[in-house]
């Protein structure tokens, strides 16, 4: 009951304290919303969902949809309702996006008009979802968003028993292969994510951060997003990312906190505006979905931001490690450039071996993650969700180890570990020191077929712009540092490494593209 009744007002809280301060800018349209707005609105939400369309607790409502207040105006209405909240990718293939829509059967879909060609498409395909446009009154919808945001006469819905272990919303897993799977992420598992990172990044009232990344991705919503709403601070919405529009937003908004992937960071610091835009703003700079090089790392680190690698898995967090940032100086974070941080606060670490037992310091081993972050399964998987659990720890399949000061490194994944002349090689290792060369943007090793060593390495070099990087200079750097059996046999210099809609490597295509030794 206590539960219930927390959970119930987790909205109002904030509402109570900073009723009048602004909750959200939404950039594009030039509107701003207090948290008394922010009530306000998904009251009406509340209302629309439960009174018009007879949805309960338990029943999915899903976005297809680039960034909006809309999705935040769900977020607060989960509180009173009980309703889960599904975001899709609609980069995604088609097929791969209807058989998600399929097996969790939202519904609604709120879309917005960028989508309006994919909702058409479900509409064709037999779909029976009521189909809500956010930003445009569609004629062959029932309803516009508009007209439930403008609607007076609504009241405020009775809202169910809520528990901490009830599911709060999906969010899909952005894998480097495969079709994505819907983690399910109770009330508890984002609480205590906002709570950590919090804690961690010393969030208040105060901070402000640049919504930069989309919000079909767990790093979009759970990491500064909803901590800094959680605490009362302000967050810029953006429909998608510009790097003009970010740089001329930071110079006007003066965000002090912020996330986004190497992609992101690149297209900012190579636009002419970046020179003239003043840093100074920002506590820190975190990048996610994968780690970023130091030859970008020290554009930021020059213009005195601290700019950090975080590590997180939609399944363990995504709030599990970081810097410890209100503590360091920008030479202790060049210092560890290659650790993703220390486990941030509630999360259990674990680097263990094949069979399960703990490895020595500095030995690498599997990681895996014990705490109250946890997501509670796979939605409709019981089998996916049996394999990544083992006695109550998710082994998240990535391998890495921890230093003597307690900064854990991560050596890349366990599956994408090559085997070469007996010997287990893992990628992580490699790129981090071919990424100290003088003129390389980004690194890439995959093991290819070889006749007599089994598998070899081959490396994809990004080069900066007017870069002058041989493959000598490669394998030299990697000969001094490292044994020879991990020294690249084939350098191939490419304009890009292939990546998916959330910043990481797309080991599919990059395997079809620079798999065969030969091509």
């Amino acid at each position: 009951m206590y539960d219930s009744e927390t959970l119930l007002n987790m909205g109002k809280y904030r509402v109570r304290f900073s009723g009048k301060h602004e909750a959200i800018y939404d950039y594009d349209n030039g509107k701003h919303y207090t948290y008394a707005d922010m009530d306000k609105r998904s009251d009406k939400l509340a209302w629309f969902l439960i009174e018009k369309l007879g949805l309960k607790k338990g029943d999915r409502i899903g976005f297809c949809a680039t960034n909006s207040v809309a999705f935040f105006d769900a977020f607060y209405a989960t509180y009173k309702t009980g309703i889960i909240i599904t975001t899709y990718n609609c980069l995604l293939r088609e097929k791969e996006l209807f058989s998600l829509i399929e097996n969790e059967s939202p519904k609604v879909i709120f879309y917005s008009s960028e989508f309006a060609f994919t909702v058409a498409s479900l509409k064709e395909r037999g779909f029976k979802q009521e189909f809500v446009c956010l930003d445009n009154v569609c004629e062959e919808d029932t309803y516009s968003y508009s007209d439930i945001m403008d609607n007076e006469d609504y009241k405020i819905v009775e809202s169910p028993e809520l528990d901490y272990e009830d599911i709060q919303m999906l969010i899909h897993t952005g894998g480097t292969t495969g079709t994505p799977k819907a983690a399910m992420m109770s009330f508890r598992s984002i609480f205590y994510n906002a709570l950590a990172d919090s804690m961690g990044f010393q969030l208040s009232e105060n901070d402000t951060a640049i919504l930069t990344l989309p919000l079909f991705h767990t790093a979009g919503w759970n990491v500064f997003t909803l901590p800094i709403l959680m605490m009362g601070g302000r967050l810029i919405v953006m429909r998608g990312f510009n790097p003009e529009k970010v740089l001329r937003a930071i110079r006007e908004e003066r965000p002090t906190v912020g996330i986004s992937v190497e992609t992101m960071y690149k297209a900012l610091a190579m636009h002419p505006d970046f020179e003239k835009t003043d840093l100074s703003c920002y506590r820190i700079l975190v990048t996610g979905a994968a780690p970023t090089g130091r030859e970008l790392l020290e554009i930021y680190w020059n213009r005195g931001v601290k700019m950090v690698n975080a590590y997180g898995m939609t399944e363990v967090g995504p709030n599990n490690m970081c810097h410890p940032i209100g503590l360091v100086s920008i030479e202790d974070v060049r210092a560890k450039w290659n650790s993703c941080g220390i486990p941030a606060p509630f999360n259990q670490v674990r680097f263990v071996d094949d069979e399960g037992n703990d490895v020595p310091q500095g030995e690498r081993g599997e990681l895996m993650f014990k705490s109250k972050l946890l997501f509670s399964g796979y939605w409709n998987n019981p089998e996916a969700t049996a394999a990544i659990f083992q006695d109550g720890w998710v082994r998240t399949g990535d391998m890495g180890y921890v230093d003597e000061d307690g900064y854990c490194y991560i050596s890349g994944r366990k599956k994408n570990m090559f085997i070469s002349g007996g010997e287990n090689i893992f990628p992580q290792e490699i790129e981090d020191v071919i990424m100290l060369v003088s003129g390389v943007m980004e690194a890439c090793i995959i093991g290819v077929p070889d006749p007599k060593w089994g598998e070899v390495g081959r490396a994809l070099i990004v080069k900066c712009p007017g870069a002058c990087v041989t493959r000598d200079d490669v394998i030299k750097a990697v000969k001094a540092e490292l044994s020879s059996i991990k020294v690249p046999k084939y350098v191939t210099f490419v304009d890009c490494i292939p990546k998916n809609a959330v910043g990481k490597r797309d080991l599919k295509e990059i395997s079809r593209l620079y798999g065969n030794p030969e091509d």
